[in-house]
């Protein structure tokens, strides 16, 4: 696949590959250069309401073990 970057440096992602990786409007994309010149690394970053919603809830086993101690 080839894409063209435009004059104010924006790119198109196929969509064939967007939808294989789970790209949508918003989503967040790490650009990296690597030792090698004509080579760059681009990752998707997870959403950040996905991340909030998987550790929603992880603190209550720290919670309750206080709890368990304060009342001995």
């Amino acid at each position: 696949m080839i894409t063209t970057v435009t004059g104010k440096h924006q790119i198109t992602i196929p969509a064939k590959l967007a939808s294989a990786m789970g790209i949508v409007p918003g989503s967040r994309l790490e650009w990296q250069s690597t030792a090698q010149a004509s080579v760059i690394r681009v990752r998707v970053l997870p959403d950040r309401k996905a991340i909030a919603n998987g550790l929603l809830g992880a603190g209550r086993q720290f919670l309750a073990a206080a709890a368990a101690k304060a009342d001995q």
